[in-house]
């Protein structure tokens, strides 16, 4: 019985590895990260960091927004009262000035734009009211790396924090970066601006928690992600941080297992055509990656055994840890026993 104890213990089913670590680094040389990698949808348009809007101190007040019915008085002339319907394109028809965009403004901002437009051609002076009798709720958009993803009404400006709130916030799996899309108007196009959620979130940088408006759109993108299975505590999926390595992912998963064979871990990853492609490395080796290098990683020969998304660490199982692992003792009616539960089941 001891000696089936022993097989059962020793018995386990590895992963095969199929190039050698000399030409593994070779193959990684060749496939930058970016080929070997999905791309990820990225939003069109004109890119600018979120610094770059001037934003207003009042978050309450509404947004016009295309649909919404607005009255228009001009107090030296009567005959320039209006009331209408912003149109599809954001704009308002008036007498003397004809189209005027005010989609995306504030009431105080399309009355100042209107006030500059008389006095310009028309006017001396000139002293505009501007009052929103019907609202048509701004929506704003949120996709990505949200634990809701969806669409969702708003009447008055929010900033991205709370607009992310309002989609259960961050995803797990929610990269560094979040990109908002803003239609540019009469000028055509987009203009999308990124957010440093890192900076945002752990740097407390708040220059970064930009103000958005209706028609907004905002996509979080997945981070970089690898998996961590076999003998280790806790397997599953962790984003890439930084430069991380083999002992750093497994490290996320709680570290080898009591059963773990530490001279048996592949590292799966696909080459450019998208073969699988197994190496197998021990602690030591792993160790020995870092030990060999004085600042960066990147500098040194194993540069290209940093982890990539998408790659696969597997920690195989000691047949002897296993069975040690797994054996126990129980005492019955008819004496002392051993029993064995296997600690990977």
């Amino acid at each position: 019985m001891l000696i089936s104890f022993v097989l059962l213990g020793c018995a386990r089913t590895q992963l095969q590895p199929t190039v050698s670590l000399e030409e593994f680094q070779q193959t990684s040389a060749q496939t930058t990260p970016s080929q070997s990698a999905d791309k990820q949808f990225l939003p069109q348009g004109e890119y600018a960091s979120a610094r770059a809007i001037v934003e207003s101190a009042d978050l309450s007040a509404y947004i016009i927004g295309s649909g919404d019915l607005v009255i228009i008085n001009v107090y030296e002339s009567e005959e320039l009262n209006t009331e209408t319907r912003v149109s599809s394109r954001g704009y308002v028809s008036m007498p003397l000035l004809g189209r005027v965009e005010i989609e995306g403004l504030t009431p105080g901002e399309a009355e100042k734009k209107i006030e500059e437009a008389l006095v310009k051609d028309y006017m001396h002076v000139a002293h505009v009211s501007l009052f929103v009798k019907e609202r048509m709720n701004q929506l704003i958009t949120l996709v990505g790396a949200v634990r809701q993803p969806g669409t969702f009404e708003t009447q008055s400006r929010k900033r991205i924090m709370e607009v992310l709130a309002l989609a259960g916030g961050l995803a797990p799996t929610a990269g560094d970066t979040a990109y908002v899309t803003r239609k540019e108007g009469s000028r055509g196009g987009n203009k999308v601006f990124l957010v440093d959620l890192d900076a945002l979130l752990t740097r407390g940088q708040v220059d970064m928690n930009m103000i958005i408006q209706g028609g907004d759109v905002v996509f979080v993108p997945e981070s970089d992600m690898i998996q961590v299975d076999g003998a280790v505590r806790r397997p599953g999926s962790f984003k890439i941080d930084g430069e991380m390595t083999i002992d750093g992912a497994i490290a996320s998963a709680g570290g080898l297992a009591a059963y773990a064979d530490d001279e048996d871990i592949k590292l799966i990853r696909k080459d450019k055509e998208g073969k699988r492609q197994i190496v197998q490395l021990s602690m030591e080796d792993v160790i020995a990656m870092k030990d060999s290098q004085n600042t960066s990683i990147k500098n040194g020969s194993w540069q290209d055994i940093l982890l990539r998304d998408g790659d696969v660490i597997f920690v195989e199982a000691s047949g002897s840890r296993t069975f040690y692992s797994g054996v126990g003792f129980s005492l019955g009616f008819m004496g002392t026993g051993m029993t064995f539960k296997s600690p990977i089941q």
